[in-house]
């Protein structure tokens, strides 16, 4: 019988993200909050995982 396995954890992410055109006041907006560098990020900008942090659960459920 099969069964559903469920593996989660915590990982270190390389990203990147590429603004073409901003202007001096977003650039300095920007520079002044790192929470909104932060938010800036979204899972299209993930490159590769560094790194597992620590152990990975394993749930297993029928």
């Amino acid at each position: 019988m099969s069964k559903q396995v469920i593996l989660t954890g915590k990982a270190v992410v390389s990203f990147r993200k590429v603004y073409s055109s901003m202007t001096d006041d977003e650039i300095e907006y920007l520079r002044a909050s790192n929470d909104l560098r932060e938010a800036q990020i979204d899972e299209d900008d993930l490159l590769s995982i560094e790194w597992i942090h620590d152990d990975v659960d394993m749930q297993v459920t029928p």
